[in-house]
């Protein structure tokens, strides 16, 4: 690597101890530095990895984000904004990584972390593809436009490429939605949650569904069996056509999914972004996790969100970005100051 600057040595530093802060949190048991993953095969998401990786991003984001055009405003600005008007206690939660004013209006920032590599790209297609349309770009730009108004902008989504070999794979794709397609979006986020709680109320209803032969809620979508590396609970669909009449399986763990208390709602005091009210878990709070596991198959939303199942395994794609985010924090809280 070519000689850097001094404070870019600090800041990597500084971030890349928040990175392994937040892998000890996250998967203790997994040597962060390890280039093979728990089965013994390759690894690049890794600490190494992220280290050159960080010292290209400082670089590559700095002329931005001490620009004279630039404000940080937000990061991790948690928000909860009401999806129907008829329904006060029905809110879609989440948190914006980050929002910044950038030549005089407002844009949230979205860090996405991604092994899809083209020679010349340095990302597929098919990745920035993947952000138009996209459920919770356009649920966050929903959320940001209730919050911060009209000099609401675009949300740029910060895509950073992990590979082996290269570490300055690094883009800005912006994504902008006119205020019909965000009603789209309101329309059918609503529809989904009724279909989420419609099949629910089958489980809490006085029919006899452990005598049953099958499940009569939460279908199985069986086209997304086998994308992303396959559904963690497709063995289970194999083998159990009633779940219900089954005890929780080996392999996998109890953890309830609560975006309450990962946003920190509880915590919160005064307004949160996009409402004044003081949130409580009776409400029904919906975040983007719930609605697209429903949206991609019901019957692993039942596992997930009804049973609280989900694998013992560690999932290394999901803590790298879980620790990129973290370090990002802390490169783009450092470089705004200056």
């Amino acid at each position: 690597m070519t000689a850097v600057r001094s404070d870019t040595n600090a800041l990597v530093k500084k971030a890349l101890k928040s990175f392994l802060a937040k892998w000890e949190e996250e998967c203790p048991d997994v040597n962060p530095f390890s280039h093979e993953d728990q089965h013994g095969k390759p690894q690049i998401r890794n600490a190494d990895t992220a280290m050159e990786m960080l010292f290209h991003y400082i670089e590559e984001r700095r002329s931005i984000l001490q620009s004279r055009d630039f404000k940080l405003l937000a990061i991790e600005q948690p928000f909860a904004v009401p999806l129907d008007a008829d329904r006060s206690d029905l809110f879609y939660i989440g948190r914006l990584d980050k929002v910044f004013e950038y030549q005089g209006r407002i844009y949230i920032g979205e860090h996405k972390t991604t092994t899809s590599y083209k020679k010349d790209g340095p990302f597929r297609s098919d990745f920035v593809d993947s952000f138009s349309p996209n459920s919770q770009v356009d649920g966050y730009l929903y959320a940001a436009h209730l919050i911060y108004g009209k000099r609401v902008k675009a949300c740029w989504i910060d895509a950073a490429l992990v590979h082996q070999h290269v570490h300055d794979g690094f883009r800005f794709i912006p994504i902008e939605r006119q205020l019909q397609q965000l009603a789209g979006w309101v329309w059918e986020a609503r529809y989904w949650v009724e279909q989420i709680e419609a099949n629910e109320r089958v489980l809490g209803s006085n029919q006899p569904i452990d005598e049953y032969d099958y499940l009569p809620a939460f279908p199985k979508n069986t086209t997304s069996c086998t994308n992303y590396g396959g559904c963690p609970f497709l063995d289970l669909c194999k083998m159990w056509s009633n779940p219900i009449n089954h005890d929780d399986p080996a392999g996998f763990k109890i953890e309830k999914w609560e975006p309450f208390d990962a946003l920190e709602f509880g915590k919160a005091k005064g307004k949160v972004g996009g409402t004044d009210k003081q949130l409580n878990r009776k409400m029904s709070l919906y975040d983007n996790t719930r609605l697209q596991s429903f949206r991609t198959c019901a019957r692993a939303f039942y596992f997930r969100h009804c049973r609280d199942l989900t694998t013992a395994d560690t999932r290394l794609p999901l803590v790298f970005g879980s620790c990129w985010h973290e370090a990002m924090d802390i490169v783009w809280k450092e470089l705004a100051r200056k």
